[in-house]
Order: structure tokens, then sequence, then C-alpha cells
């Protein structure tokens, strides 16, 4: 049985519209199924054909019908596969790699997206750090700026407390040494007085010295604290004897109230603390006032307190007695002037050893000042340092 035209393939490669239809129907499929559906629709088409044309020729079917079909589609499927073969596989092995390219792309995509959002927090993070740092920058700028106005003050401030006794000490002498400045009967009427005055100034800028040498240790981290067993009551006694004098010859009344227990601290610090609050509370109450120095202990901790009676402060006066210097106009009312260093002293020598220092005043009705120290400063800065 002749092969019909549609069903042939052309011999110099190119594709019939038949074989252009099966590539397109059977690129999908396995090599394998595919050439045996192929082979089953050539085998049905030529059993319906083969059929048919036996019917209207002869009236009947042959017996070996079947046999004859089989041996005509394996003719007939035979160029169809060997054609189809080469392009179903090249087909499926194209559709293979275009799913690995769509694979891989989609794996791009992926990727990219990834790196696009790693940007997008990148960048948010830069630009939260530039302005944080930014912001760093403008207080690090305005703190430099309060500094250096702080710097300014500060010398302006030492300057003249340096300038005053320095003048004093030099006025003085230059009135004993120079030979026509005085006669001599004035200058032996006036020598005890000037010795004095010269004599006062110096201490003054002594003290004044001291008080910077400590303070500059203290901010630089350079205070050495030697901490030793230290009985209360002998602490109190002691600074009552340094003070006591002092309130006594402006006529106050200075009460220590008898402490119990001990504490482990820094003697010279703790004595200067007290000191301090003790000298200015002498200094800045008026006479017939009564002055007080309480101590009361807890497990943990030593609190001292002194009260006066004096003209009191504001707020703002507090704030500013508290800075280097800080001295009140129309407070200082004694003959022997302050240094305008005792507060931050107290400040930073507590602050030293662990402890606190609060002030509270009432214009017209005194000021208590109260310093809170660990009851054992050794442990409370061995805790500190291994923190």
């Amino acid at each position: 049985m002749a092969m019909p035209p549609w069903m042939m393939a052309n011999l110099s490669g190119e594709q019939t519209p038949v074989f252009r239809f099966i590539n397109e129907r059977f690129k999908s499929y396995s090599l394998p199924v595919a050439l045996v559906v192929l082979t089953l629709v050539c085998f049905i088409f030529a059993l319906i054909g083969s059929t048919a044309m036996f019917w209207t020729m002869n009236g009947r079917l042959p017996e070996n019908l079947l046999a004859v079909v089989a041996v005509t589609t394996l003719v007939a499927a035979t160029p169809l596969i060997l054609q189809s073969m080469p392009t179903i596989k090249y087909l499926q092995e194209s559709s293979d790699r275009l799913r690995r390219t769509r694979d891989e792309l989609a794996a791009r995509v992926a990727d990219l997206d990834a790196i696009g959002r790693d940007l997008d927090a990148a960048r948010n993070d830069l630009e939260d750090r530039v302005e944080r740092r930014t912001r760093e920058l403008e207080i690090a700028r305005y703190a430099a700026e309060d500094a250096n106005e702080a710097k300014s003050v500060f010398l302006a401030r030492m300057s003249h407390e340096l300038r005053t006794p320095l003048n004093a000490i030099i006025g003085f002498s230059e009135l004993l040494s120079h030979p026509d400045a005085l006669s001599p009967e004035r200058k032996m009427k006036h020598l005890e007085e000037y010795a004095t005055t010269i004599h006062g100034s110096g201490k003054h800028l002594l003290s004044l010295v001291n008080d910077l040498l400590d303070l500059s240790k203290i901010e630089a981290g350079e205070l050495e604290l030697h901490a030793e067993r230290i009985d209360l009551a002998t602490l109190l006694d002691d600074v009552q004897g340094l003070i006591g004098p002092q309130a006594k010859a402006k006529g106050q009344g200075l009460i220590c109230e008898a402490a119990q227990g001990t504490m482990v601290s820094d003697r010279r610090a703790a004595k200067q603390i007290l000191l301090n609050l003790l000298s200015n509370a002498v200094k800045y109450s008026p006479r017939g006032t009564t002055i007080s120095l309480a101590c009361t202990t807890t497990a943990q901790d030593v609190v001292f307190t002194i009260r006066d009676q004096g003209v009191g402060m504001t707020r703002e006066e507090i704030g500013r007695a508290m800075e280097p210097f800080g001295r009140l106009s129309g407070v200082e009312t004694t003959s022997e002037p302050g240094t305008g260093l005792g507060l931050p002293i107290v400040v930073s020598l507590a602050s030293a050893q662990g402890g606190t220092f609060t002030l509270s005043s009432v214009p017209g009705s005194g000021t208590e000042a109260q310093v809170t120290l660990p009851r054992n400063v050794a442990q409370t800065m061995e805790a500190v340092a291994t923190a």
C-alpha cells in the first residue's frame, strides 16, 4: 500500500505540515512516550482508512486486516518517527534548558531582591548613623563651647582670686620696704597691722593654690584614697577642735551630736569634706547663731548633716555656689575671703568615694548640707572597679 503524499517527509530535510503538527503536539512528552503515542496514532488512522477502503470496495473486511494495518502503520510511522525523534529530543532539551534558565533567572531575581533589601537596610542604617553622629557632633560642639566659656570664666575668676591677695602682699610689703613710703614712726605703728594683712593674704593664697591642686587631682582621676578604719566620734571631735575656735570668735555655737561606730574611708578626704562645709557655715552665718553637725549610720552608709542659721540661698544661688569660684555677691560677710572652691571639692571628694552630696536652702532660714558616704569605701570602690 503506497504512502499518501501528506504523510511523506521531504528528503531535503524540510518538514511537512504533518511533521510540524506532530512536533508541536509531542514536544512536551518524553521521547519513549512520544514514540508510543505517535505509533498508536498512525495505527488508528491506518486502521480507520483501511477499514473504510476495504468496506467500500469489497463490502467486507479481510481476515488479516489487523496484520495488514500493523504492517502499514509500521511502514508509515517509521519515517515519521525517524524524522520526529531528533526534533522531539531537541525540543525537550530546549525545554529543559529553558526551565533551567528560568530557574536561574528566578534565583538571580531573588538574589537581586535580597541585595536590594540589604542595600536599603544599609542605606537606612547609614542614614541613621550619620544622623546620630551629626547629633553627637552637635552635642560635642555645644559641650566644647560651654567648656571654653567655662574655662574663660574660670580663668577670669582665678586671676581675680590670685590677684587680690597678691596685690595686698605686694602693696603692704612695698610700704614696709620702701624708705620714703612711710615715716619710721608710722611704720612701727602699723607694722603689726601690715604684717597681719600680709600673713592673712599669704595664707589665703596658699589655701587657694592647695584647693586648685586638690580639685585638679580629683578631676584628673589622680586622687589617691587610702582607706582605713575611722572612729566616727574621734573624727567629729577632730573637726570640732579645728572649727570650734572660728565659731567661738564669731559668737556662734557649734553642736556636734555624738556618733557611734566606725567607717572605712580616707581620713583626710572625710575630714576635708566636713571642714569645708563647717567653714562655709561659720563664714556665712551671722553672730549668735548655732551650727550643728550630726552623724547617722545605716548598715551600708554614713550620713553627715550640717545645718546653719545663715542667710540661705535660692535654687539659682545654690547652682552657682556649686561651680568653681562660684561665690555669691552680698554673702561674703567675713573679713577672710573664701576661695569659692569649697563646695566643688566636697562634691568631687564625695563622688570619688562613691558617695553623694545634697544642698538645700531657703533664703532667710539657713542651709542644710548632707553628705552620704559608703560605710566601707574600699568595698564600694572595689565593686565599681570590677563592674
